[in-house]
């Protein structure tokens, strides 16, 4: 089967979930599609853009601030260990990465509010939302 398409990608993408929506066994299609935006109470993550508005106003995040921020929005009310940050966001071995991640998230508190990411004692973080 050959498709040829005019219209751009988000629009085909919006056109087959409308079509395939009600299919019983096409269920899993339309539920599985990520938004490229995570929006919470005053806070919104523009992954395509990677840019993040508090209050609808833009946050200055470094990369780290940023995937790390996207990391845990994109788990909510998982507890996600420094070690499992790390190695998700630096792409590194975790050995020596509790400062980094500490620092990382008080920054990421200074800039959006201490109300998004919650610390688990002994286990590590939780994005609240």
């Amino acid at each position: 089967m050959l498709l040829t398409f005019s219209d751009s990608e988000e629009n085909i993408m919006n056109k087959v979930l409308a079509a395939v929506e009600g299919e019983p066994t096409m269920e899993h299609i339309s539920s599985s599609y990520n938004p490229p935006i995570l929006i919470f109470p005053n806070l919104e993550i523009r992954i395509n853009e990677q840019t993040v508005y508090h209050n609808g106003i833009p946050v200055p995040l470094t990369n780290h601030e940023f995937f790390t921020l996207l990391y845990l929005a994109s788990h909510p009310s998982w507890v996600l260990s420094q070690s499992m940050i790390y190695e998700e966001v630096w792409k590194a071995p975790p050995e020596h990465c509790g400062a980094a991640v500490t620092n990382v998230i008080s920054q990421i508190r200074r800039k959006i509010g201490d109300g998004y990411i919650e610390t688990v004692v002994g286990s590590g973080y939780k994005f609240v939302g």
